[in-house]
């Protein structure tokens, strides 16, 4: 267990990364971790570990590579190493290091340590998952999303200290593409285009101490969703905003790349070893963790078919016969030939989808007409329909989606029958986290969504008005998910308390108040 004092020892080390960086060559006279460190996407043997080499990570990169040593240990002394080497961090990949450690024992602790320039990093701590198949009674994971530096602080993430999980899965929006506060300064004016906006957009979010801490003490699962690039974005589309501008589509595709690129730069992921090979990557992945959880982590952007039944700029639309076409898809047919073979393969407990939004039918309109969201599966519903039958068909036990990008707390079930005060047929359990710190509306949304729950009679919780993240307690029996929240985020010093605890049992679909 990591107290509060080896809390406060870790965040000094990692607050101390903020300095200035040498020339690559050259022997260092200042800190050259200022982005602190990572690890993620465990499997029950390995774990990637990530480093930027960047002393002044807002300057331009150095145009040499860079010697980055790296240990692995079974102790904090490093005294039991159980692997060590040698990479190369080049000028090409802003100095960003992934090294895939294999050879690991499953569910074990491990410490880390890079050293560049003969000054040693942070020491990080991490932890593969258990063996596929074994018997596994407990499982935790600190589902989070929509981090927005220019409007608080993170200091959900402090949390994590006190509450242990396994692993955090990211949800999505980890950066914003253009700043929509003023507690905190952006990098850059305007919003992010370049490959230079994006990096620099990263560096920022990592001067967030309480978010340097939780990379540092607990390997990350990471899923992009729209502000990774812009807002409601697609291959071949986006949807105009506060948050980015009107800008030719070939702009926009060029945009999409270069985001591309410092996501996979900044993450500690298996795909971000396709940088150094040259091979496209693929973020859509499955994980199983002993006999208790199989996670399908899904890509709901890079694939998707131009949404419809709308003028190409709105937020909302009414249904329209193209909103049925079999033929679209938001996940691409690749990605969902994948998802049918593969979900629900592993026979565990808790079979989760990891996707970033909303999974069931949400109305957003009073009164008898029917109003949904754009960017969401609603304008993708032949698509959720064959999720959904594919879960009856295979009598997929404990399905359940676990989403983010709403900026509330959301809980309820998810059904393709749905009609005006019914919810029919429910064949999945949703849950929903709020944002870290991107804002969630106020009363009135809340009272609005309130007003309407008969209209949308899925939804079993639901609430925007705090900040947060959700902690999830997997057991054979039951998962239990915590709605953490701070009290706020415009200072340093929020504190946590639990919001409501929601409670899914084995066998059953949908969710029951425990608090």
């Amino acid at each position: 267990m990591i107290t509060r004092r080896d809390f406060a020892w870790w965040s000094a080390g990692l607050l101390a990364g903020c300095q200035v960086m040498p020339r690559a060559g050259d022997k260092a006279t200042v800190y050259p971790f200022s982005l602190g460190i990572a690890s993620g996407d465990p499997t029950h043997d390995s774990v990637i570990l990530w480093t930027r080499v960047a002393a002044d990570p807002f300057a331009p990169p150095p145009d040499r590579p860079v010697a980055v040593g790296w240990t692995v240990a079974r102790d904090a002394q490093l005294r039991d190493v159980v692997g060590s080497g040698s990479v190369v961090a080049l000028p090409e990949h802003a100095h960003c290091v992934h090294v895939d450690v294999r050879g690991l024992a499953p569910d074990q602790h491990y410490y880390y340590r890079f050293e560049a320039f003969g000054k040693p990093s942070p020491l990080g701590r991490t932890r593969t998952v258990p063996e596929p198949g074994a018997p596994l009674d407990q499982f935790s994971i600190a589902l989070t999303s929509c981090q927005e530096y220019s409007v608080g602080y993170f200091t959900a993430y402090r949390d994590l200290l006190e509450q242990q999980p396994n692993l955090v899965l990211h949800n999505g929006d980890y950066i914003y593409e253009s700043p929509a506060g003023t507690v905190r300064p952006y990098p850059i004016s305007g919003e992010a285009v370049s490959l230079a906006d994006y990096r620099a957009l990263y560096a920022q979010y990592r001067q967030d101490a309480d978010l340097r801490t939780a990379h540092a003490m607990f390997p990350w699962i990471v899923i992009w969703d729209d502000h990774e690039v812009s807002n409601d974005w697609g291959p071949e589309h986006f949807l105009p905003s506060p948050y980015n501008k009107p800008m030719p589509m070939q702009t926009h595709r060029q945009r999409v790349q270069v985001a591309r690129k410092a996501f996979l730069e900044h993450m500690p992921l298996r795909a971000s070893l396709s940088l150094y090979i040259g091979s496209e990557p693929v973020f859509y992945r499955k994980d199983v963790i002993g006999d208790l959880l199989e996670l399908s982590r899904l890509d709901v952007r890079s694939y998707r078919d131009t949404p419809v039944c709308n003028d190409g700029s709105a937020l909302d639309f009414r249904v329209c016969p193209e909103m049925l076409d079999p033929g679209r898809s938001m996940l691409g047919r690749e990605q969902e030939q994948w998802l049918m073979k593969n979900y629900a393969s592993s026979g565990c407990v808790w079979n989760c989808l990891a996707q970033t939004t909303v999974f069931s039918p949400f109305d957003r309109l009073a009164g008898p007409e029917a109003q949904f969201e754009t960017d969401g599966w609603d304008n993708y519903a032949a698509n959720r329909g064959r999720i959904i039958e594919h879960i009856r068909n295979n009598k997929v036990s404990n399905a359940v989606s676990l989403g983010g990008n709403i900026h509330a707390f959301y809980a309820g079930s998810v059904t393709d029958a749905f009609t005006a005060g019914t919810c029919r047929s429910a064949a999945m359990t949703e849950i929903v986290t709020t944002s870290i710190s991107a804002s969630g509306g106020d009363e009135t949304r809340f009272n609005d969504v309130q007003s309407r729950l008969g209209e949308n009679p899925c939804i079993g919780f639901f609430d925007n008005r705090y900040r947060g993240y959700t902690l999830l307690r997997f057991s054979p029996e039951s998962i239990v998910a915590d709605f953490r929240v701070v009290d706020q985020i415009e200072t340093f010093d929020g504190r946590l308390v639990t919001l409501a605890s929601m409670r899914v049992e084995d066998g059953s679909v949908g969710v029951t108040r425990s608090s």
